[in-house]
């Protein structure tokens, strides 16, 4: 299965969030698993919802030109009501705003500040800031905004791409604050997401890692195998599978370490790790995978291979291998 990790290079980023996520690392969680948002699921389903924050001054608004949004001294753009300029056309069709959640509360006993999302056609120029892209950014950006940012883009590409019932084909109109589409059979249809496991092999002494360079990226890049889970396939199998169908080795004892979402277009990977008990007997798979290859530590820090972008899991999975 294809490989979904990607991005700029450099080393991971790191977040010290209260919940741990996974065993790796704890109180360490990967940049896209950060999150300062409270969704608020129940006064997402009101009717009126969206209405209700437009109508509500500290109500703000994160525009997203597909996975870019305007960042100005590090921080998301955030648009009052009706401050939206003339030029900042919709996408086609037209896709409402979106209710994304809740900043934290303002007060004692107070709710926090509605934050919804706009998608538009193209970028529009905002003063001082620059349009850019999950991918570039997403590391960099506080805990709120980074899950801010992944929310939007995530929930966006699903709006864009279920303008009709992949069931009936029947058109589609909008419920829950963006959240639901419904066709005029009456069926509902929710936001879709694949899950894809991405892992990081060791030999039985942890002393070498295995990475692969896949047919899509340029000279010199490797990262870990990744692959989308099959339909009836636990995290672990696919694990196992994935690993021998893109480089010929047997793992074992996979073990969970973290998981972010990946909206590229609609992953969300399943960090995992687990031990090649006979690391000499690779094979690429020669079609996605053409080179794999064992590093140690010091190989890696030498800078001998470009490795994944900050904001993906695999610099977190990769960084978090080298550190201990």
């Amino acid at each position: 299965m294809p490989s979904t990790t990607g991005g700029p290079e450099g080393p991971a980023a790191r977040s010290t969030q209260s919940e741990a996520v996974g065993a790796w690392a704890p109180g360490i969680v990967p940049p896209l698993a950060r999150s300062g948002l409270d969704r608020d699921h129940v006064s997402r389903i009101l009717p009126d919802a969206v209405d209700r924050a437009l109508a509500t001054a500290s109500t703000r608004i994160i525009v997203i030109a597909g996975d870019r949004a305007p960042v100005r001294d590090g921080r998301l753009v955030r648009f009052a009501p009706g401050e939206l300029p003339p030029d900042a056309a919709p996408v086609q069709p037209p896709v409402p705003p979106s209710w994304l959640g809740r900043l934290a509360p303002a007060g004692e006993g107070e709710p926090g500040a509605v934050i919804l999302s706009q998608l538009v056609a193209e970028p529009f120029e905002v003063e001082g800031a620059e349009w850019r892209s999950l991918r570039e950014v997403g590391a960099d950006l506080d805990d709120a905004d980074a899950g801010v940012l992944v929310q939007a883009v995530a929930l966006g590409v699903w709006q864009r791409e279920s303008a009709h019932s992949p069931v009936d084909g029947l058109p589609t109109a909008f419920e829950e604050s963006g959240w639901v589409r419904r066709s005029a059979s009456g069926s509902p249809h929710f936001p879709r997401t694949d899950p894809a496991v991405i892992v990081a092999i060791h030999d039985a002494a942890d002393e070498r890692i295995l990475l692969g360079h896949n047919a899509a990226w340029p000279e010199g890049r490797y990262s870990l195998i990744a692959g989308f889970v099959d339909p009836g396939e636990s995290l672990e199998a696919a694990v196992v599978r994935e690993v021998h169908e893109e480089t010929g080795l047997r793992v074992v004892a996979p073990r969970y370490l973290g998981s972010q979402p990946w909206p590229f277009p609609r992953s969300l990977m399943i960090g995992f790790e687990c031990t090649a008990p006979d690391p000499e007997t690779f094979v690429p798979d020669g079609v996605e995978i053409l080179d794999v290859r064992w590093f140690t530590r010091d190989e890696l820090r030498s800078g001998a291979v470009q490795l994944p972008g900050r904001t993906s899991i695999a610099s977190w999975i990769i960084e978090a291998w080298l550190d201990r």
